[in-house]
């Protein structure tokens, strides 16, 4: 309905409000607007056939028998779904009962503790406290210092957690708290983790840039070997062409420092010893 309007989605709220009042819902079997009026507004659509003789020029004692039996109705469907939510919400709850004497833990709700809410690292409830009377399943009296807390004693059960003789308070409404430290311990292994591979990095660059100056030095003492006592020179040979070992001549004298390098490096070396001449 909106699509490109953006800005003037206020515009279609009296269209959407409409048609929302005249959907059937499945809770009652009727759209509000029969609820409420006893019958269904009219549109476009419905002017195409004549409207009943009846629903137009109803008498007044009629009418309202046929309002009184759609709110009694919509009534039972109501309770009727209430019901149903009801048995599926507390097929797994647990009905919890307390009794004059019991230990219990205290949660802290926003609305009614705000100062003590203030900071997600703050325990979300305290206790151990005693439990005083029993107003209702729904509703207890505990012992709470006013003077501390500021508020009434009487909780609902919601608000309340059995105390066991072991429990310290770290499970439940200190978790935020636990999760905090966790969360720090957590950022501490992981910035040793990070300093370690920081570490091991700068050690296989530095061991990287001795190899590759101690290749350097090498070709350095080939080529003054080879200035002393230039060998006789080889045939040129064209650019398919291999030698013997299967290797381009020049490949050969710039490879074989380097493999002697990395063999004195790795472990005992396999091959001849290259030497400058």
């Amino acid at each position: 309905m909106i699509k490109k309007n953006l800005k003037e989605w206020e515009e279609c709220l009296p269209h959407v409000e409409f048609a929302y009042n005249r959907a059937v819902h499945s809770t009652t079997e009727l759209c509000p607007f029969e609820v409420v009026y006893g019958f269904k507004p009219i549109t476009p659509l419905d002017l195409l056939p004549l409207p009943i003789h009846e629903r137009v020029n109803m008498e007044a004692s009629k009418r309202a028998d046929f309002v009184k039996k759609i709110h009694v109705k919509t009534k039972e469907l109501i309770e009727k779904k209430g019901k149903s939510n009801a048995a599926r919400m507390n097929k797994k709850r647990k009905k919890m009962l307390f009794k004059p004497g019991d230990l219990v833990w205290v949660h802290f709700r926003k609305d009614r503790f705000p100062k003590l809410r203030k900071s997600k690292l703050k325990p979300r409830g305290a206790g151990p406290y005693k439990v005083l009377a029993k107003i209702n399943d729904n509703a207890y009296s505990i012992d709470l210092p006013e003077d501390e807390f500021g508020v009434s004693n009487s909780f609902n059960v919601a608000d309340l957690t059995p105390y066991d003789g072991e429990d310290l308070g770290a499970s439940g409404y200190e978790e935020e708290t636990s999760i905090a430290r966790g969360g720090e311990e957590q950022l501490d292994m992981k910035m040793d983790v990070k300093l370690d591979k920081e570490l091991d990095m700068k050690i296989s660059h530095g061991r990287a840039r001795e190899e590759r100056e101690e290749c350097a030095r090498g070709e350095e003492e080939v080529q003054a070997g080879r200035s002393v006592d230039r060998p006789p020179p080889a045939a040129r040979s064209r650019p398919g062409d291999r030698s013997p070992t299967g290797r381009q001549p020049e490949e050969r004298i710039v490879r074989e420092p380097c493999n002697s390098v990395a063999a004195r490096l790795t472990g005992p070396q396999t091959g001849p010893p290259v030497h400058a001449r």
